[in-house]
């Protein structure tokens, strides 16, 4: 029994890891459908099977630097599809995994499993990587690889745009405004 839900679970990210298509959300969305925003450094990741041996999650800790929506702790954990245990890897397109020391502004709610986790709003268009550009301007970029949208039929490819952090705090300040 414990194998064959493993091969209906190896089954259907087999088929799903090709690619991921999402229905693009704004940031103004990201911004009302999350409970909480927060910049935070990733400090580290563990990946683990679910209870029932179906599906592998990467688990990441992350030091809270500031909270520009809800109530977080200094440390939170993100939940996300995918990752290594035990030999097997399963890898759902355009979902990146955390790298250790790296800074973020995430968009999140809590996981339906109720563990104390928290979830990225929109699979990954909530996961904003934070970096200066050459001028040594703070920006954010939510870059999707592997990731496509539909629009009328045709599927492209997300490649996010790079923004001023200052600029998103702004729509954010303004989205949870209303």
């Amino acid at each position: 029994m414990k194998i064959a839900r493993m091969a209906w679970g190896m089954a259907l990210f087999a088929a799903c890891a090709g690619a991921t298509t999402i229905i693009p959300m704004s940031v103004e969305e990201l911004s009302q459908k999350a409970g909480s925003i927060v910049e935070a450094r990733a400090i580290d990741s563990r990946s683990e099977w679910n209870p029932q041996h179906t599906l592998i999650y990467t688990y990441t800790r992350f030091a809270v630097s500031r909270t520009l929506k809800g109530s977080a702790a200094q440390t939170i954990t993100v939940k996300q599809f995918g990752g290594s245990a035990d030999g097997y890897t399963q890898h759902i397109s355009g979902v990146r995994q955390f790298l250790d020391g790296e800074e973020t502004l995430l968009f999140l709610r809590g996981s339906v499993a109720h563990d104390g986790t928290q979830v990225i709003v929109g699979l990954m268009q909530g996961h904003f990587n934070v970096f200066r550009d050459t001028a040594g301007e703070t920006m954010v970029s939510n870059g999707i690889p592997q990731a496509t949208r539909p629009p009328r039929g045709k599927a492209t490819e997300i490649h996010g745009t790079a923004i001023p952090l200052a600029s998103m705090e702004q729509r954010i300040a303004r989205a949870i405004s209303k």
